[in-house]
């Protein structure tokens, strides 16, 4: 069996990428699929999507040809509150068959995909609308339905029993949905020696519990279920989640609702600071894709890989992936770079307790730039849909469709209607970046990159960064490798995780008072024309 399983991996790997593929664990490897998924969301009643979505990963699975040791599903793909499941915490035996005492809630498509782990062998980690039952302290003002709605991940082991459980902490315009009394850590330990810990996509913002789990507990191989919508220029989904990665030096594997139409794509498999080994954003497309991206992965996030090959889909037509934009760029400190022909430039920029310092060279292809160009600087606490904050700390060069700091972050028409310009475009030949980020207890800083032809991160080989602890700040350098003509983003982002605290009331009020003046330090030092 054992040579049969070596064979089929062998030859899908080989149709894909240039090198083979093991058992788990005996090379140093083990491979993993995630799927970028388009649910099916119109056309049927509720349990006919279900069952329509039900067969889409059924599918999927399949096509692995059993060849992967751990697949993941994105969040919201599957079934809805109209046709909710129960999901025991863990399970002894495979949840395929029914056995005495098992909750009479536990739905039938729950069961055919533990049925499905244990045929194809591998672990699977879906997210559902979990029903459970409402803990109801007396004289308690409760709910008259009498139980409750989580969103939940639940990992089946290759024999299809459930070995972890975890429920969303962090919601996301979720109103029919119910946080658990405290937050969760779920892990889990697998047969190739690896211990997974897993959430689900806003919770990746937050040190509760994304942080927890690789600060508190160690964990180095991440899962993260989400149906993400994309921000520039600064929260895109594959640049975030190649820049979360990276700052953890943590394996990731992220897979992704696929609906373009509402600014919702992105999945990818990522080895900390070794860059992506399999990514996918759909930009060109209305409809989303159904796809199984598939890669080896190290057992030790820090061991050097080779990169250069991977699974990457590139999108070359008009933009048709709807984009967020980032709020309060208003109150960014800003420098418009002049697009002029061989230019460099040295600059220091400070907000706040933030000073960063650029220098930048460049030289204009075509007649014209196919976008403006301005460096910036932010302290300042950012609010998402609801009552929940992050407290931000970020610096670096990023794409405007204009000359205003208004049209930062947004796509410029001519690239929405006809695609890349490239006859139009900045060549950056030097683009070098120090900041003096301050010293605080929790916090994440990342590379956040984004080239504008695909929405990709730059890659490890395009890139350097290296941080150096001092007494009150952290110095980081992060610079290009290489000339670099297709540039949204290059920047350092920082997320201060005890700053929201009080809904960031505190914060706020500093920026108010005009503690957090926006300050431009020094003018432009150094231009040469050539």
């Amino acid at each position: 069996m054992k040579t049969i399983i070596g064979f089929l991996r062998r030859f899908l790997w080989l149709s894909v990428f240039p090198v083979g593929s093991a058992i788990a664990g005996t090379d140093g490897f083990y491979t993993a699929g995630v799927a970028e998924y388009r649910p099916a969301i119109m056309g049927g009643t509720s349990q006919q999507l279900l069952e329509a979505n039900l067969a889409g990963y059924l599918e999927l699975l399949a096509s692995a040809n059993g060849t992967t040791d751990i697949v993941i599903f994105p969040e919201a793909t599957l079934n809805t509150v109209l046709t909710l499941t129960a999901v025991p915490e863990s399970t002894q035996q495979s949840l395929c068959e029914e056995q005495p005492g098992d909750d009479p809630e536990i739905a039938s498509f729950l069961r055919q995909l533990a049925c499905a782990a244990r045929e194809y062998g591998t672990y699977l980690v879906i997210n559902v609308k979990e029903r459970a039952p409402e803990n109801c302290p007396l004289g308690a003002i409760c709910s008259s339905r009498g139980y409750v709605v989580h969103n939940t991940n639940v990992v089946f082991d290759r024999q299809g029993a459930v070995v972890s459980r975890y429920r969303k902490w962090n919601l996301y315009l979720e109103p029919s949905t119910n946080r658990t009394e405290s937050p969760e850590l779920a892990t889990f330990t697998t047969d190739f020696n690896v211990t997974f810990g897993h959430f689900i996509c806003f919770d990746m913002l937050f040190y509760t519990p994304a942080q927890d789990l690789v600060e508190q507990l160690g964990i180095r191989h991440v899962i993260v279920t989400k149906m993400f919508n994309s921000e520039l220029p600064f929260l895109t989904a594959s640049q975030f989640q190649q820049g979360w990665a990276w700052a953890n030096r943590v394996n990731l594997l992220a897979s992704g609702a696929s609906l373009p139409q509402s600014g919702i794509s992105g999945s990818g498999i990522y080895s900390g600071q070794q860059g992506a080994l399999a990514r996918l954003m759909i930009t060109d497309e209305a409809e989303g894709q159904r796809k199984l991206l598939l890669a080896q992965v190290p057992l030790n996030p820090e061991e050097h890989i080779t990169t250069d090959e991977i699974l990457e889909v590139q999108n070359t037509n008009p933009t048709k992936l709807k984009l967020l934009q980032q709020p309060q760029l208003e109150n960014f400190t800003t420098w418009e770079l002049p697009m002029v022909k061989g230019s460099s430039v040295s600059k220091r920029i400070c907000q706040a307790d933030l000073c960063c310092e650029f220098r930048i060279s460049w030289t204009l292809e075509g007649t014209r730039p196919g976008y403006n160009y301005r460096l910036g600087v932010w302290v300042g606490v950012r609010r998402y849909e609801e009552e929940q904050y992050s407290a931000i700390r970020l610096c670096g060069l990023f794409a405007c469709s204009s000359s205003s700091v208004e049209s930062c972050g947004l796509i410029r028409e001519e690239q929405a209607s006809y695609g890349h310009l490239v006859e139009h475009e900045v060549m950056f030949t030097e683009l070098h970046i120090l900041g003096e980020f301050v010293r605080k207890p929790r916090r994440l800083i990342m590379p956040s990159t984004l080239s504008s032809s695909n929405l990709y991160a730059l890659q490890p080989s395009q890139l350097s960064w290296s941080m150096e602890e001092m007494d009150n700040l952290t110095r980081i350098k992060m610079e290009l490798r290489e000339p670099h003509s297709q540039l949204m983003t290059f920047a350092i982002y920082g997320n201060y995780f005890d700053e929201y605290a009080d809904g960031g009331a505190n914060t706020m009020e500093g920026i108010k008072s005009g503690t957090l003046m926006l300050l431009l330090i020094t003018p432009l030092t150094m231009m040469h024309i050539i």
